[in-house]
């Protein structure tokens, strides 16, 4: 019997792009110290659970309305 390597998103499913006009930001944590990456700089820490206030983001966040998984679609 063969088994399949994982795939790199672990669950085999394709990973979606990122909206238009998001970027990939990095920072120190506030708490930490530690390394960590956000998009449009909204930053969550794995190591210590800081996490900045999303008004500190670089953008105005979509509306519940935007996103394509909505129940209203």
């Amino acid at each position: 019997m063969t088994q399949e390597p994982p795939s790199e998103t672990g669950s085999g499913d394709a990973v979606p792009a990122p909206a238009a006009g998001a970027e990939i930001t990095t920072t120190d944590c506030r708490q930490c110290g530690a390394k960590v990456s956000g998009l449009n700089n909204r930053y969550a820490c794995s190591y210590c659970g800081w996490v900045n206030h999303w008004v500190e983001g670089s953008n105005v966040l979509p509306s519940a309305e935007d996103d394509p998984d909505h129940p209203g679609h």
